[in-house]
């Protein structure tokens, strides 16, 4: 590589790295305009997360309704299968649970519901609260 490639390639870098140190440092250069600005764009995020949220919960119950209402209940409080109100195990407890059953207990079923769809399921147990 020629020397006038290397001296442009580390101006090119340090170039990047000034931009870099500008974009973080902007809030704190303007910090009443940067803090409205964040507020109003948490408050964005917030709703579109929350709304995608409760989109995913609605395809889980359905998917709960599909699969698990005939052992859990229609209304998720237990009847062969225990209640799925206010539960405290992990999702990643939850996704295993989903995928491998439990032996004697739980069919398995890693085989009919994909990750996105365990996803949803256990967005809509989140829901459940007593």
């Amino acid at each position: 590589m020629s020397m006038e490639t290397k001296a442009a390639l580390l101006a090119a870098a340090s170039a990047l790295a000034l931009l870099g140190v500008m974009f973080v440092m902007s809030p704190l250069l303007q910090p009443a305009t940067a803090a409205a600005s964040q507020k109003r764009s948490t408050n964005i995020v917030s709703a579109a997360a929350s709304s995608t949220l409760e989109e995913e919960a609605k395809r889980g119950h359905s998917l709960f309704d599909h699969n698990c209402a005939h052992c859990h209940g229609d209304d998720a409080r237990g009847d062969e299968g225990p209640s799925l109100y206010d539960l405290r195990k992990t999702d990643a407890r939850i996704t295993r649970i989903i995928k491998e059953g439990i032996k004697g207990e739980m069919p398995k079923f890693g085989t009919k519901l994909n990750d996105v769809d365990i996803q949803a399921l256990i967005a809509y147990l989140r829901t459940l609260k007593s």
